[in-house]
């Protein structure tokens, strides 16, 4: 497939293979945590989102076909935060599986409102190119999606680390108890 050769359509292209970089990485994110989350409405939501995203990924495909470009197959790189290595340590080595779930389901927040500012840039950058409107359409659509799923995240969040923390207390004092029932006096 050959490239266009104003410098505007290239940018643009530019752009939307970025976006697309990045729907590829957040595939491969999304499949490994429904893979290893312990909470069933979380892997629900997450499943859902897979989906979404793949739509993404389409629609970003056909966008670049169609200005005349060759859509990556490359991932970028999601912005998840790393904690220094003495307290990522501690943190992997230290944590209940219900903990990890707690920290990575606000590392999945992080990413959907990562990528909802890179849409909304990208978008920004397309209209200042005066790219067609499909284009656009498509990345807003792309947007919407995320804001949705990060908006969720936002609000359910706390209500599942408390489910997710409680169950572990419980769990903790079962023990306790079980152990204290079993000691001879």
């Amino acid at each position: 497939m050959m490239y266009p050769v104003d410098k505007s359509s290239m940018i643009a292209l530019a752009g939307l293979n970025l976006a697309l970089s990045y729907e590829n990485a957040a595939v491969k994110r999304l499949e490994k945590r429904i893979s290893e989350t312990i909470d069933e409405e979380l892997k629900e939501r997450l499943d859902r989102h897979l989906v979404q995203t793949r739509e993404q990924q389409g629609r970003l495909k056909d966008s670049i076909k169609t200005m005349g470009g060759e859509p990556i197959t490359d991932s970028g790189r999601l912005p998840i935060p790393e904690p220094p290595q003495s307290l990522k340590s501690m943190i992997e080595g230290g944590s209940s599986p219900n903990e990890r779930e707690v920290w990575e389901s606000i590392n999945d927040l992080i990413i959907e409102k990562a990528e909802a500012i890179m849409h909304q840039g990208g978008i920004q950058a397309l209209e200042l190119l005066k790219t067609d409107k499909k284009t656009i359409n498509t990345l807003q659509k792309n947007l919407k999606e995320e804001e949705a799923f990060a908006k969720w995240l936002e609000k359910n969040n706390p209500r599942i680390a408390k489910r997710l923390m409680t169950k572990q207390l419980q769990k903790k004092k079962r023990k306790i108890e079980e152990a204290a029932a079993a000691t001879p006096r």
